[in-house]
């Protein structure tokens, strides 16, 4: 980062719960400057995410580390898992697992969400 502009970035959304258009970001000179700006985002958006929302995500995350747990011992995944392939609404097919792979395609992603489009 430049010396000139803000250091510190914050983002704030949940999800599932938020479409991405609802999520916000910012950035200040201080931490302590975006820690409030975050804090006040985030209590503006909470009252927006359904309670079945945080449970959701408990599950997702749950998976995930079951899934990691798998890998990390070397195993195959089991039949009834998902698959963690996506194509993007600009038509590549990428591993949502590997977020190296996945980064370019999230904004054609988010934006075809924001205008109710689905893929």
């Amino acid at each position: 980062m430049p010396v000139h502009v803000d250091q510190w970035g914050w983002q704030c959304g949940f999800y599932p719960g938020l479409n991405p258009g609802q999520h916000q970001d910012g950035s200040a000179a201080t931490f302590e400057r975006a820690r409030a700006a975050f804090e006040e985002a985030w209590q503006r958006l909470l009252p927006n995410i359904l309670e079945g929302a945080f449970a959701e995500y408990r599950r997702d995350r749950e998976f995930r580390a079951e899934i990691a747990a798998l890998h990390a011992r070397g195993e195959k995944l089991p039949t009834e898992f998902p698959s963690s392939m996506m194509r993007s609404i600009c038509g590549v097919t990428f591993d949502s697992h590997r977020p190296a792979e996945s980064y370019d395609h999230r904004r054609h992603i988010y934006a075809a969400q924001v205008k109710g489009l689905h893929w």
